[in-house]
């Protein structure tokens, strides 16, 4: 008894390597086959259109010079009408648009922006010339009263400025020295529209002390502020009248 192929993993492995292979070989073959049918039946109709075409004949001689002939362009695929695709083959591809179309449209791609612009400056100019010389005077009065009030409200809103807040808030309380942060608590308390950084602060409390004769004092490490207490005016002197000094003692 003949002894039996044994199939081993190498084998099978080896066998479904080349069927794959064979597989896609075939498929290969027949996507050519598709794609050489549809290119046959192309260059047949191709040869059928350059047969009807009819060929330039040239002018019998005569007494006048025949100028020389503009060669012809004949378009490879007439726009209107395409190839026959062969039986169970996809439909042929839409033909091209023709050279002269895709340049005019260029051409009017170009010419857009420039046309818009010169509407738009002939609409302006006839605007301008269509309004009287005393609406335009008026309207520039108005636009410029209009910056004027809007300045003007401007201003209101800003306020006093941060130095005067902090000469306020520093003020009520004379003589007792605080610091940046304590001093930037009551800012945002008394304004919180005002709030703003310690730096900023600090800037504006060195103004003070530079300006206002705030004092600036540095304990162990600690930058305080105190507003100077105000002076006491001195007290008039009495006024004796009618005595006179006692006689000293003998």
């Amino acid at each position: 008894m003949a002894n039996k192929p044994v199939n081993t993993p190498i084998q099978t492995e080896y066998a479904e390597h080349l069927a794959a292979a064979l597989a896609a070989n075939q498929a290969e073959q027949a996507t050519l086959s598709t794609r050489l049918g549809k290119l046959q039946a192309e260059e047949k109709w191709l040869a059928a259109a350059l047969a009807d075409t009819p060929s330039v004949v040239s002018a019998e001689p005569t007494l006048t010079p025949v100028p020389t002939p503009v060669p012809v362009s004949v378009p490879v695929r007439p726009a209107s009408s395409t190839p026959p695709a062969p039986d169970g083959a996809d439909a042929a591809a839409v033909p091209l648009p023709r050279a002269e179309k895709l340049a005019d449209a260029a051409a009017s791609a170009k010419k857009a922006p420039a046309a818009r612009k010169r509407a738009a400056k002939k609409a302006t100019a006839k605007t301008a010339a269509a309004t009287p010389p005393e609406k335009t005077a008026a309207a520039k009065k108005a636009a410029v009263k209009k910056t004027a009030v809007a300045g003007a409200e401007k201003t209101v809103e800003a306020g006093p400025t941060l130095g005067r807040l902090l000469s306020d808030i520093l003020s009520k309380q004379p003589g007792e020295p605080k610091k940046v942060s304590e001093i930037q608590s009551e800012l945002e308390e008394a304004h919180p529209e005002r709030a703003t950084s310690v730096q900023t602060i600090r800037n504006a409390l060195q103004r003070l002390v530079a300006k206002n004769g705030l004092e600036r004092d540095n304990r162990q490490g600690v930058v305080l502020y105190t507003w100077p207490v105000p002076e006491a005016a001195p007290a008039p002197a009495a006024e004796v009248k009618g005595e006179e000094p006692a006689p000293a003692a003998v």
